[in-house]
């Protein structure tokens, strides 16, 4: 994004372009005469009156004043400086104040750096033009302040460092930082005496700065001041020879050519004037506003905020552009859809006609089709069926690997006392201990015959089961096979709905029975005992 800087110094204001974060463009308006200057700066500002733009200050009306405050709380803290700031610049509306830590010693008060352009006529007529052409100013700034921050880039951090910079129109700038904090700065012009050279001027200049901030008691014996010059090659040697290191301050000239190369400025400046290293700095490190009053950023602010709104509104398009889009492709694909599924109902609609033409008539009237479904809905569709009956049963005869089914006989009855037909299974081979009848008993009643009166059809309330099993056991053990079966017929009572008898145990121990076996005779392997359970579930108790 393209950017506009003024640098503004008491002979000169130069004008500088930025694009793609590299100065494009240059231009010097004259101080002097300012009606001729200001008139054509006006004609320029017209062709740049939407870029945002920065006014840097080199003037020697700057002021700066350190000061201690109480620590409070941060309200209480800007109300203080706020009403200092007052008290301290009272003609003029450009001015800042900077928080810069707190005292080591005594109350840890906070340090606080005042600073303000003493005379606003300087600043009046170039305001007047950037307003009258509704240029967005976005901050006016201290050169002095920011002009750490090249220390910084440099890695030139000392503890105590004087930063000296020609600006344009001849003037030198003395800034004195502490701890890498603004604390010092001023202005001279440079009005070389009758022999006098640049270099000779310089250090008499540096040394008088020295010893005014050494009656500050800024320095102890121990300090050194490390003074920083930033010139360009072809003033060097007017200014090398002059320059003499002492045990309290040492000179180090900066090569404005390698200084622009190390931030990357291309290319670098044709003189020892520092604004376009400032302004460069100030692209790859951009500080906040210091003087200007809010009235005067206004139009900076109505750009922000226009910019905001065009790329809210830019997203909000593109949005609604690709809600739309997609919307459309659904639309598309559903159609393409409801035409696919049109063709497969037609084709499936011909199937069912030439199918209907090719069966023969049933001749099936409409009362006996509504009477069939009747009693299908009725009967057919909810009557029970065998898997649904021994899925619970499953379950329980895993838990019981010694039993082994061998049949099983289901019907579906409202008849509680119902009983499915079975034919049981005569055992492979006797076995050596068994249960007969004794002499004399009844034979077993015969099984009633079904009841003719009986529905044709039933629903299935009852389900009962005859299930003819065997249980292993080893030798004679027929105490084991007997415990085997209670606890199966125990787990297959636990099931809801479910109850379980036992119609032929595997060795029948009721009185009317009797035991019957050979002596010695004992089989030497795993021997089987048959049994038979009668399993019956009401539906109308299931879960």
């Amino acid at each position: 994004m393209p950017r506009h800087f003024l640098y503004l110094t008491n002979t000169r204001l130069v004008s500088l372009t930025s694009s793609g974060g590299r100065l494009v463009a240059r231009r010097e308006f004259a101080v002097e005469g300012q009606g001729e200057g200001t008139a054509d700066f006006e004609r320029h500002l017209r062709t740049l009156s939407d870029t945002p733009t920065h006014m840097i200050t080199d003037l020697a009306e700057e002021d700066f004043r350190l000061d201690t405050i109480p620590h409070v709380s941060a309200r209480d803290r800007d109300a203080i400086v706020a009403r200092k700031l007052t008290q301290v610049f009272r003609a003029t509306p450009y001015r800042h104040a900077i928080l810069q830590g707190r005292e080591a010693e005594g109350r840890r008060d906070d340090r606080v750096l005042y600073t303000a352009i003493n005379n606003p006529d300087v600043l009046k007529p170039w305001i007047e033009a950037i307003e009258r052409q509704r240029v967005p100013l976005a901050g006016i700034h201290s050169s002095a302040i920011f002009s750490g921050n090249l220390l910084v880039e440099l890695g030139l951090g000392f503890p105590q460092a004087l930063l000296v910079t020609f600006t344009p129109g001849g003037a030198l700038r003395q800034t004195y930082f502490r701890n890498k904090e603004a604390r010092f700065s001023r202005l001279t012009p440079i009005d070389l005496e009758e022999g006098q050279t640049l270099g000779a001027m310089l250090a008499e200049e540096t040394t008088r700065t020295w010893q005014y901030l050494d009656s500050l008691r800024n320095f102890s014996a121990e300090d050194q001041l490390e003074v920083c010059v930033l010139v360009h090659p072809k003033d060097r040697p007017a200014i090398d020879t002059s320059l003499r290191d002492f045990a309290q301050i040492r000179y180090r000239l900066l090569d404005i050519e390698q200084v622009a190369a190390k931030l990357g400025l291309k290319p670098p400046p044709l003189g020892s004037s520092a604004e376009e290293i400032l302004v460069h700095l100030f692209l790859r490190k951009p500080v906040g506003n210091h003087y200007a009053p809010p009235e005067l950023r206004s139009n900076a602010v109505l750009r922000s905020a226009r910019i905001a709104l065009t790329q809210v509104s830019v997203a909000v398009l593109v949005a609604g552009v690709a809600w739309g889009g997609y919307t459309l492709s659904q639309i598309l694909r559903g159609d393409r859809e409801d035409q696919r599924t049109t063709q497969e109902m037609k084709k499936l609609n011909r199937e069912y006609d030439e199918i209907s033409r090719a069966l023969p008539s049933a001749n099936v009237g409409g009362t006996a089709m509504r009477d069939t479904v009747a009693f299908y809905n009725g009967n057919l569709r909810s009557f029970p069926s065998i898997v649904e009956f021994l899925t619970p049963l499953s379950s329980v005869l895993n838990a019981y690997p010694r039993v082994r089914l061998l049949q099983v006989s289901w019907l579906a009855s409202n008849d509680p006392r119902a009983e499915p037909p079975m034919q049981s299974n005569a055992p492979r081979s006797p076995n050596a201990i068994r249960s007969v009848p004794k002499s004399g008993d009844a034979p077993p009643p015969p099984v009633a015959p079904p009841d003719p009166n009986a529905d044709t059809f039933s629903g299935g309330m009852h389900q009962v089961a005859l299930l003819e099993a065997t249980v292993q056991f080893t030798g004679i053990d027929y105490r084991s096979a007997l415990a085997e079966v209670d606890r199966l017929t125990n787990g297959i009572d636990r099931i809801p709905g479910y109850a379980v008898t036992i119609v032929e145990s595997p060795l029948d121990t009721r009185p009317l029975r009797s035991i019957q076996g050979r002596v010695g005779e004992r089989p030497a392997g795993p021997t089987e005992a048959r049994f038979v359970l009668r399993v019956a579930r009401d539906r109308s108790k299931a879960p």
